[in-house]
């Protein structure tokens, strides 16, 4: 460490200053509302190795924090002063894009012709081309159908606007005038952050500020190494599921094993499914990347709050990612709706890591961030508008101090809802109904969250309703220590009228009038329901958001309704009757070991049916074939297995395997 305690805090803030101005800049110059309303865009700086070596937690989304510019700097070299590249191309950046509507910008910062560092910006922006309005189809079967990619390129060259390129985005995208008020947000962003990084150095000195940027890298390595260091030495496997592809029927099974010595972490991907024919794929070229480890960086950023949150927190951090897995896909493998495998990498860690600290790990939340997208036709006949609805979260997963957050889950990287005002002034749209919905949280000593429910009405004739992400409507989020899992999403028509149940969404095609209906699934329970408080229990029924029914299922607490006067009800329980009940349903349950999760009954019966270790047996059978070929061959596996009577077992699989060789 080359730069004292105090004097390093010191350049610490004004490092975050210099990377949280940045973020204002985009939130109040940018143009959609996607960007300004429920931020998703994120900046900070980068040494020049590429790190970020600070990155705001305050602005904007937090999710990238351990990426790296390195592979896409030198896809572009020579840098020279006053030139911003722009990329979006996950696999010529190493994974620093991770779909093609997320635009990175930069620009190299020079003091007297010597490389200091880089800021850095990115938005996601509205539509980049591709098979749907907003670019993201699940259905996509390589990237060449998401849109327009772009490499590596300057969109400045020393300090003078690289009209080509500006030529390329215009005529790629249903909506240029929107992307460039975005895109130019964030040139404004990292010139100002050019600006101040001078100022900087003009005040401390350049060797000064050289030092700080990798004295900080240091040192979130040194305290994320503390704490690594304070978790018991092991090795922990979980796994979890994505509902299916959206084309089988098939999960989607994302399994891991984590190391722990001593100050060191490994996970291991080996287990994990092939990459998959549509768009759930994430490109990490086998490196440690931000997606995969953010349920482990928020658990060290929350163990150490003080920690510089920079991307010295992953370095003690090593994957195993076999190439052609669904974490590290190869080219042209379709990856929007990475994030969905993001959400569920989340609770996937945190699921192995609960083996060892399950006093420190949260349930598993709702694991969904589903944009929903609404296109409808422009005045001109020709033209169309575009607008996020709002980013569906759902329930957090209850802890062992607290209830799961309402409405919004620990993965969802401080993503926000876009105000209804706001909205209807941007698009022709009417929102019936945006709220929380009873009885979706897991039961649990601390409940999970509640679900979300959107109600959106279609005002327009040619609307088109896009929803990436949209996840747990098969398998619910895990309970942890006996709490209960969180409850299921889905989607219906007219759910006044027809009540028309809707799959997972694509592209839908509503009719003038209908109302488009999303639940989003609630959070998982933490810890025995029977030891919640009874007056927790009332406080949620008298809040609308837990029925009588429930109250006692779930809690074993009896609701009294005493019926005060004109101004309302007051809900009570009846004490004994609540003793009675509890002390029952803890009879039924004496002597019995309960498991850690509490994962729900689709899962289960999947899992009796096909057992993990036979998954995990396919899985590393499938590491023979090429990357192209392991998605379609797990499904011939199933498909001659479903008539297999009883619980297919590993032998089965290598039967099988060895028949169909």
């Amino acid at each position: 460490m080359r730069t004292d305690p105090v004097t390093l805090e010191i350049m610490r803030s004004y490092f975050n200053a210099i990377a949280s101005g940045m973020g204002h800049i985009i939130e109040r110059t940018s143009m959609t509302t996607f960007v300004k309303e429920s931020a998703d865009f994120a900046t900070a700086l980068a040494a020049p190795s590429g790190q970020f070596f600070v990155y705001p937690q305050s602005v904007g989304v937090t999710i990238f924090m351990g990426l790296s510019l390195q592979q896409a700097i030198s896809n572009c070299e020579p840098l020279e002063p006053g030139d911003i590249v722009i990329t979006n191309d996950p696999y010529t950046t190493d994974g620093l894009a991770t779909h093609l509507p997320d635009v990175h910008v930069f620009k190299p910062i020079f003091i007297d012709g010597e490389l200091i560092s880089y800021a850095w910006a990115f938005v996601h922006c509205s539509d980049v081309g591709g098979l749907v309005p907003a670019s993201i189809s699940p259905l996509a079967t390589d990237i060449h159908q998401e849109g327009l990619r772009i490499p590596p390129v300057k969109l400045h060259r020393a300090g003078k606007v690289n009209k080509d390129v500006l030529s390329f985005l215009d005529s790629n995208s249903r909506v240029p005038g929107l992307n460039m008020g975005d895109i130019n947000a964030m040139i404004a962003a990292v010139n100002t952050a050019e600006t101040r990084v001078h100022t900087m150095v003009s005040k401390f000195g350049i060797e000064a500020v050289r030092h700080s940027m990798f004295d900080l890298l240091e040192q979130g390595e040194q305290r994320s190494r503390q704490v690594i260091a304070a978790i018991p030495d092991g090795s922990y496997t979980f796994a979890d599921y994505l509902d299916d592809d959206m084309v089988s029927d098939i999960p989607i099974r994302l399994a891991l094993t984590l190391t722990i010595k001593g100050t060191e972490m490994i996970l291991d991907f080996t287990k994990c499914d092939s990459q998959v024919s549509t768009a759930f794929n994430l490109v990490t070229n086998g490196k440690p990347h931000s997606f995969m480890l953010q349920g482990l960086i928020n658990y060290i950023i929350s163990s150490d709050p003080y920690i510089p949150v920079n991307g010295g927190i992953i370095a003690p951090i090593s994957v195993i990612a076999p190439r052609g897995s669904i974490v590290n896909p190869e080219y042209p493998a379709s990856v929007g709706v990475r994030h969905a495998i993001t959400m569920r990498l989340y609770s996937a860690v945190l699921g192995a890591l609960s083996q060892a600290v399950p006093e420190l790990v949260p349930a598993a939340g709702a694991g969904q961030a589903a944009i929903v997208v609404l296109s409808t036709p422009g005045d001109d006949g020709k033209s169309r508008q575009m607008a996020v609805v709002e980013p569906m979260g759902g329930g957090g997963g209850g802890q062992s101090d607290m209830d799961g957050v309402d409405g919004i889950d620990h993965a969802s990287g401080f993503l926000q809802n876009t105000p209804i005002e706001s909205l209807e002034q941007h698009i022709d749209v009417m929102v019936h109904r945006y709220e929380l919905l009873p009885n979706t949280g897991g039961a649990g000593l601390h409940r999970g969250g509640h679900a979300i429910g959107l109600d959106f009405e279609i005002m327009k004739p040619e609307s088109i309703v896009t929803a990436r992400g949209l996840e747990r409507m098969s398998f619910q989020p895990w309970g942890l220590t006996g709490g209960k899992a969180g409850a299921l999403g889905h989607i219906v028509l007219n759910p006044e009228g027809e009540n028309k149940k809707v799959p997972k969404i694509s592209v839908l095609t509503p009719e003038l009038g209908d109302i488009v209906s999303i639940r989003s699934p609630g959070g998982g329970g933490w810890g025995n329901p029977l030891d919640r408080s009874p007056e927790l229990v009332v406080q949620e029924v008298a809040d609308g958001l837990l029925s009588v029914k429930q109250a006692a299922e779930q809690y074993g607490v009896v609701v009294a309704e005493l019926i005060v006067d004109e101004s309302g009800q007051l809900f009570t329980w009846d004490t004994l009757a609540t003793e009675e009940l509890r002390a029952e349903r803890q009879r039924q349950i004496a002597g019995i070991v309960q498991p850690l999760w509490q994962f729900g009954a689709a899962r289960e019966a999947y899992e009796q049916r096909f057992t993990p270790e036979a998954s995990d047996t396919l899985a590393v059978l499938l590491l023979e074939l090429p990357p192209s070929l392991r998605w379609h061959r797990k499904q011939e596996i199933h498909k001659s297995l479903a008539d297999h009577e009883g619980p297919i077992l590993a032998e089965d699989v290598n039967r099988v395997w060895s028949h169909g060789h």
